[in-house]
């Protein structure tokens, strides 16, 4: 059978960029396409190479009953990019409406596997079924074939089947995920669900299950939207909430009127709520075939639309959750650990009662496994809850105060943020700012205050500290090792490049001078598809040193080992040496005046840098990084002058041991302890 060729009228790149995606893209792609074909029946199948029981994925197979592809008409659906049937119309032959329009589709499937072959059949304006293939090679990348058309006499239905397979070492895991039920269908069924409840006689079948989304639906609503602007006609759509009886992928769906998908957005509202929301207009068709849906919220309507649809999934996920919360309340008195009998005598005992219902509720579903303990269990845990309740109302009150307290905005603006993130997570980011702003104030008590830094031990003490502060460094290193001498150093450098079966092999006389312990390497893989690397061996002294010529030579003595030792691997690792204590002395800062610049302030080569630096450049750095969030936060520290002292006691307890516990009082026997 031959074959002839068709050269892509697009750019080299605008090709490149149009088969990028995941596999799980692509597969939704070409069912999509099988649905814009009239297909009634679509089917996903995989193939195997391999022992049973170790095989891997080596064909995808998306096979449908469809229309296919007109002989005449394979040069302009698959050589001019931009354009395809669907460009110059916006339903399909028995009406359904378009999901494509640029017939990008079909080349994402190179995503998936190299080589793409087309099987399609089709009714000709003689009536006759004809059949032929076509194929895609990502080797040519933009060179298309096709074959002969051949007349099919004993074909009973037009349709088509796409064949993927040459799949890369690279890709195998992810295209093995393609055949994980678990995690497709959900996503599938989320995707798909308006428009197979809009056409009720199309069925996708996914890897031997069909996908029937009226089967698995726990409740839905829908809610009219109108967008009226003076003199012009309104404009109309509707939000439709689907909460699913199982977990499944939680977005927002832009649709048109009839359900077709054009665009998903992940939604943080809805992730713990199985819930998948669509916003369905023909607004969005109409911006679909503009080509304008890119412009998001900078469209009035469609940002009009968006918040409307926002604001009603907040509404029915806020429903959702007041009928979970008193059905979870209903089955706690039902299996009798209900810890309150009878109603309330009072307001007092009724607003007790009430935040027992709260805490329960979200106990129960931060420990699920709580709902299948033994009832003496959960009657003891409910029992706790309700003392705790009882004897430590202070805490309650303070957060109900805080929360009552906020102006109409303030509310609006903690509702909105919400709908975004989780009251958890915001107390976790307000707690990790308000610990760092409190660190960057005890660092610098304990570096430029004698009375908190003098009597602190350099390794013992100081020393573990920043171990446990590592970001005040940076947030992009990651402890590599720990008062270790340079020789255990290179082991765990051998090991981060993955290298570790030369560690037996290193030859002893290769480590004779790597003896000598720096005080902290982190480690930095920058980019992990170039294996480049970056580590900060950092010397620390105690808080109080003024560093001399023999720290500097110290530090200088660590950066030229690891230059001349072949075995500290240079070509894909930059090496930075920090030396950092209180103040300079008069020889350090003449060796500094030099005209080094870049990542070292004392010496700098291509792969090596050394910087000598007072901590109050580090403090300063991290103070002007956190001034915002500190003046937002409004962020207040203790004015008691034994504040510092006690946050260490406190916070590190188990490096003050001989420390007297309780309030200090300033006197010189308690500052000893430390």
């Amino acid at each position: 059978m031959g074959f002839k060729s068709i050269n892509i009228e697009m750019t080299q790149e605008l090709f490149e960029r149009s088969i990028k995606g995941s596999p799980k893209d692509a597969i939704k792609e070409l069912i999509w396409n099988a649905c814009d074909a009239d297909a009634k029946n679509i089917d996903v199948s995989f193939g195997y190479n391999g022992l049973a029981g170790t095989e891997t994925v080596s064909d995808v197979f998306v096979k449908d009953d469809g229309h296919g592809i007109p002989f005449d008409l394979v040069s302009e659906y698959f050589g001019k990019y931009g354009r395809s049937q669907k460009t110059y119309s916006d339903k399909s032959p028995s009406g359904r409406i378009y999901h494509g329009k640029l017939g990008q589709g079909r080349y994402k499937s190179i995503s998936v596997g190299n080589f793409i072959h087309w099987k399609t059949t089709y009714c000709a304006y003689d009536k006759k079924l004809y059949t032929y293939e076509i194929r895609i090679d990502a080797g040519s990348r933009m060179d298309i074939s096709f074959s002969e058309r051949q007349e099919l006499s004993s074909a009973k239905h037009s349709g088509s089947v796409v064949h993927i397979h040459g799949i890369p070492d690279d890709r195998i895991n992810a295209v093995s995920k393609l055949t994980e039920n678990a995690d497709m269908l959900p996503e599938l069924l989320a995707t798909f669900a308006p428009y197979l409840l809009a056409y009720s006689d199309i069925s996708i079948n996914y890897n031997g299950v069909t996908i029937r989304p009226e089967t698995q639906i726990e409740k839905q609503a829908e809610k009219a939207l109108i967008f009226e602007e003076e003199g012009k006609i309104p404009i109309t759509a509707r939000a439709k909430a689907i909460h699913w009886k199982q977990s499944f992928f939680s977005k927002l769906y832009i649709c048109g009127s009839s359900g077709v998908v054009y665009e998903e957005q992940d939604y943080t509202l809805l992730k713990r709520n199985a819930t998948s929301v669509y916003l369905l207009g023909e607004y969005f068709e109409k911006m679909h075939r503009e080509n304008t849906l890119i412009m998001g919220l900078t469209d009035p309507v469609y940002a009009y639309f968006d918040d409307e649809t926002r604001k009603f999934a907040r509404e029915f996920t806020q429903e959702l959750k007041l009928n979970d919360d008193a059905a979870e309340i209903q089955r706690i008195k039902d299996e009798g650990a209900y810890p309150f009998v009878g109603e309330p005598a009072d307001e007092v005992a009724k607003a007790a009662q009430s935040v027992f219902d709260v805490l329960a509720v979200e106990v129960n579903r931060a420990v699920p496994q709580l709902k299948t303990s033994h009832a003496q269990t959960k009657k003891l845990t409910y029992r706790l809850i309700k003392e705790a309740i009882n004897t430590n109302p202070a805490s309650i009150k303070t957060i109900l105060t805080e929360v009552f307290n906020l102006t109409q905005k303030q509310q609006d603006d903690l509702a909105k943020l919400l709908s975004h993130t989780h009251l958890p997570e915001i107390i976790d980011v307000a707690k990790t700012v308000s610990d760092r702003l409190t660190f960057i104030y005890l660092l610098d008590q304990m570096v430029y205050n004698d009375s908190v830094g003098k009597p602190i031990k350099e390794r013992t003490q100081f020393h573990r500290i920043l171990l446990k502060e590592l970001w005040i460094f940076g947030e992009k290193y990651a402890l590599g090792t720990s008062d270790q001498s340079l020789k255990n150093l290179l082991i765990e450098h051998i090991k981060r490049l993955g290298r570790d079966k030369l560690i037996p092999e290193i030859p002893s006389e290769a480590v004779e001078d790597l003896t000598r312990i720096p005080d902290i390497c982190l480690f930095r893989q920058v980019c992990p598809s170039y294996e480049h690397f970056e580590h900060l061996v950092i010397e620390l002294k105690r808080p109080r040193l003024t560093l001399t010529l023999k720290e500097l030579d110290q530090i200088r003595d660590y950066a030229l080992t690891v230059a001349k030792n072949p075995l500290f691997d240079k070509s894909r690792t930059k090496w930075h040496f920090i030396l950092l204590g209180q103040r300079f002395d008069d020889d350090v800062t003449e060796a500094l005046k030099n005209e080094v610049v870049g990542d070292g302030n004392y010496y700098n080569a291509s792969n090596i840098s050394i910087s000598v630096l007072e901590w109050s450049s580090i403090i300063q750095d991290n103070k002007l990084k956190y001034e915002f969030l500190r003046s937002k936060l409004n962020h207040q520290l203790s004015d008691d002058p034994n504040f510092a002292m006690d946050y260490l006691m406190v916070k590190h307890a188990e490096l003050f041991p001989t420390a007297k516990k309780g309030k200090h009082n300033g006197t010189s026997k308690e500052k000893a302890a430390i």
